[in-house]
Order: structure tokens, then C-alpha cells, then sequence
């Protein structure tokens, strides 16, 4: 499977220039593995995606993983992803046609491959975000309207404040209409932990917004950290 892979790299990834390092570093978190729990977690020899997901998961469960991954610029986890996007279709899942705005930074001749690289699995990881908050909430989490396309998957924490795992995680999101997306964002309003509303004393008129002190959204205890951290760090007094 680490050849297939490899030409996998070079027909669908003309960004990346040497495939052969991001196969490398799969063989290399299969060995780390094998050392650490004593199991022998061949992952070449996963064919089924929300295995390798599982196995993902167990690899970053360990500090000195999640540590030597930030350390290493994130390749552990890029190769792994693009693992995961070459098993969905390799399984006869269809590829998606290619964005035009990441086709546009594929030919961009004024990014560097690494640049180039960076920039597309961050626009990916936002896609996953937007699809995992809208799978939690599936309505604008304050006023309940309905329809995804007029809906923002907004970070709770901002996305340059997160770590990686933070950036994708669904309870660090909101689904909101664009204008409680721009006063969440501001800091214009916040909220407790139980999910009650707060408002900046900074905001004029608020009823004109349709928001009032009664809204109360309905929220999961994994939300509190990145609503605390909102309401220390973003809120206006």
C-alpha cells in the first residue's frame, strides 16, 4: 500500500514535491507506535478509513507524539490526513472536484512548495470544522434559523489562539447567523457557561440587533473552556 500511496501523491498532490517523505513518515508513526504500546500497528495495512482515524487518535493521545509533531512542523499529522484523503479513494469514495481558489494556490508562482502546502491543509481543516459544527448544532445556535447556507461556523476560541486539535474541534464552534457571527467575534456579546447570554456594555442599542439579556443557548459541558476563554479574552467589559 506505501507505493500506491506514493503514486497516489504524485497524480492528485502536484504541490508536494517529494511524496516519498510523507510515506516515510507513515512507516515512521508505525514503528513509533509498535515501540511505545508494544503492538504492532502496521498502517499500511489499514484499509478502512475510521480505522486509521482510531489509530490517529491513539497516536496523539501520547505527548511525545503530539509534542514531536508540533516540533516537526506538523508532518506527522499532514501525513496522516493526506492517508486518510488516499484511503477514501482508494475505497471507490469519489474525489471531490478541486476548489478553485485551491487549484489558484497550487499555481501560484509566488508561494513556496511549503507555503503552498500549509495553506491548503489549513483551508481543509476549516472545511472540517464548518462540517462538524454544522453536524452538532444543524441551526444558528441563537435564534434556531435553519438554513446552513446563510450560517457561520464561528471559532469560540479564535483559530490563530487554538492548537491544532482546538482548530477542528466541533465544541469550539458556534453556528451562527453573520450578524451574531460579527458581534461573537468582536466580543460584542459572549456567554456563561450555562449557556445565558452576555452583553457589552460597549454595544449600543442591541434590541435593534435582536439581542436581549433572556437569550440562552444550549450547550454541552465541552463548550465551557473555549466560552471561558472567550469571555476573558475577547468580551468587551
Amino acid at each position: 500500500m506505501k507505493l500506491e500511496f506514493e503514486n497516489w501523491l504524485r497524480a492528485t498532490k502536484g504541490y508536494i514535491t517529494q511524496p516519498l517523505k510523507y510515506s516515510n513518515t507513515i512507516k515512521t508513526i508505525s514503528n513509533h507506535l509498535k515501540k511505545r504500546d508494544g503492538l504492532a500497528h502496521d498502517i499500511y495495512s489499514i484499509t478502512n478509513a475510521d480505522e486509521l482515524l482510531k489509530v490517529k487518535e491513539i497516536y496523539f493521545s501520547y505527548d511525545e507524539f503530539y509534542q514531536k509533531n508540533k516540533r516537526g512542523n506538523n508532518m506527522y499529522s499532514r501525513s496522516l490526513d493526506l492517508y486518510l484523503e488516499f484511503l477514501e479513494s482508494f475505497s471507490g469514495i469519489p474525489l471531490k472536484p478541486v476548489d478553485p481558489e485551491i487549484e489558484g494556490i497550487i499555481k501560484d508562482p509566488t508561494l513556496t512548495e511549503l507555503e503552498k502546502e500549509s495553506i491548503i491543509l489549513s483551508r481543509r481543516g476549516q472545511g472540517l470544522f464548518r462540517k462538524n459544527v454544522l453536524k452538532l448544532w444543524g441551526k444558528c445556535s441563537i435564534s434556531g434559523y435553519p438554513d446552513a447556507r446563510f450560517l457561520i461556523a464561528s471559532h469560540i476560541k479564535p483559530w490563530k489562539k487554538c492548537t491544532n486539535s482546538e482548530k477542528t474541534d466541533k465544541y469550539n464552534g458556534l453556528l451562527l447567523l453573520p450578524t451574531y457571527d460579527k458581534l461573537f467575534d468582536l466580543g460584542y456579546i459572549g456567554f456563561e457557561g450555562d449557556g445565558k447570554i452576555r452583553i457589552s456594555n460597549q454595544l449600543s442599542n442591541p434590541s435593534m440587533l435582536q439581542v436581549s439579556g433572556n437569550l440562552k443557548i444550549r450547550i454541552q459541558k465541552n463548550h465551557a473552556k473555549y466560552l471561558e476563554f472567550h469571555l476573558l479574552h475577547i468580551f468587551k467589559i
